[in-house]
């Protein structure tokens, strides 16, 4: 399929909108901090543990902004995400599902050895509703809401061996929580709170990849990434009334209104990776986030605590022959990998921890480089205790990769 400039364009802010307007994670930890984590990595990536250090001339690795120097095509990536979730605690189990657009990007090199990207992402989202009951009676709470980013990014190949990159990035969003009980006893009236914050802010992107060929077809890769810390402009209102019948107002307690800010920590990751050109590859990557200092002014209640946090993967691809003709499934690209993650959020002195596997395609076109992702994960996040969930998922991820060549010179006038 031929990309058109002008149509990549209407595309992208015909996405807009559909990026921020989605279902959100029902998951109830997306109650904590900027909500539940949207954006992971491409789909290319994902299907790997979502290594950073992968990289090609045809996909644009949006972790990695320097991977762009190695970008020969343009390249047009929409990402899809169907998340399923079975949640257990001690007294119930339910399925929970939500279906989103998880990026989009386009990307495509504007010199030799220099790529330039643009795209729009969830970062964080919520939607759910949780109940508790007891003989006293009955307590909700909700979330709605979330974080998008925008962003900006470049690459460019310094040396031989290598890549430099930045991606200039532009958040906003908003949060929305709600809670209240509501006794057994036969009441006329109960208290509802509502706390809502709307922000935005701005951070920058560090990135450097090392590509060192050893024999003629076999390389190794080295990624390091470094997220600057941000500091979000937030509005933060908090509302406690008296709701009667008919969920009518009967009075309001406090309606506050104040500007606040909300520092958000740097992280860094490092990826090292091994493979031959375009047939096998396969690395590992260590990412960390100090989360200790991280705040969030309008709901901090004691029992919840953030602390470091860290994850560990391991992934790979092999594709049997990428230019065979007469076999379709040899150009077939396959992809696993296994992760484990302490996410840095410590609730009622418990560390929430999440480990999985993933596995995936990459199913090419017919004629042409362009090509559909597909991308599994299957894992488990938290436990079952007395204020905890355990929550067993599998989600599937889809992209469409359109690859084209702009701005070709005309050999003959």
């Amino acid at each position: 399929m031929k990309i058109y400039p002008a149509l990549a364009i209407i595309i992208f802010f015909l996405t807009v909108p559909e990026v921020q307007a989605q279902d959100g994670s029902p998951s109830p930890y997306s109650f904590f901090g900027l909500g539940d984590t949207d954006f992971k990595g491409t789909v290319e990536n994902l299907s790997m543990a979502n290594i950073y250090n992968y990289t090609d001339s045809i996909h644009y690795n949006i972790n990695t902004p320097a991977s762009l120097s190695q970008l020969k095509y343009v390249n047009l990536n929409i990402g899809m995400s169907n998340k399923f979730t079975y949640a257990s605690d001690i007294t119930d189990e339910t399925w929970m599902s939500a279906h989103n657009i998880s990026y989009f990007s386009l990307s495509l090199p504007v010199a030799k050895k220099m790529g330039v990207g643009i795209g729009i992402l969830p970062v964080n989202s919520s939607n759910f509703k949780s109940y508790f009951e007891d003989d006293l009676g009955t307590y909700t709470f909700s979330g709605s809401g979330g974080n998008t980013r925008a962003f900006l990014a470049t690459g460019y190949q310094v040396t031989k061996n290598l890549s430099l990159g930045v991606e200039y990035q532009y958040y906003f969003g908003y949060l929305s929580h709600e809670n209240y009980w509501v006794p057994t006893d036969n009441v006329i009236t109960y208290t509802k709170e509502n706390n809502t914050v709307d922000f935005d802010g701005s951070s920058v992107k560090l990135s450097g990849l090392f590509t060192k060929d050893f024999t003629k077809d076999h390389y190794v890769n080295a990624s390091v990434n470094y997220q600057l810390p941000t500091t979000f402009d937030a509005s933060y209102n908090r509302i406690i009334r008296i709701i009667g019948t008919g969920e009518e107002t009967v009075n309001s307690i406090l309606d506050d209104e104040q500007n606040a800010s909300i520092d958000y920590p740097a992280s860094f990751d490092a990826g090292l990776g091994y493979g031959q050109k375009n047939k096998w590859y396969a690395g590992i990557q260590y990412d960390y986030k100090d989360l200790e200092g991280f705040r969030n002014p309008y709901y901090d209640p004691s029992y919840i605590k953030y602390k470091t946090a860290y994850s560990y993967k391991i992934g790979g691809m092999y594709t049997p022959e990428y230019n065979s003709i007469t076999k379709y499934y040899k150009r077939i690209t396959y992809r696993a990998g296994a992760y484990y993650k302490n996410t840095g959020m410590n609730l009622y002195d418990e560390d929430i921890t999440d480990f999985g596997i993933t596995f995936g395609l990459g199913l090419p076109a017919i004629k042409g480089i362009s090509n559909m992702n597909i991308g599994f994960e299957v894992g488990q996040r938290g436990k079952i205790t007395e204020n905890l969930v355990k929550e067993q998922y599998i989600n599937l991820h889809i992209s469409i990769s359109l690859n084209d060549k702009w701005f070709i010179k005309r050999k003959i006038n």
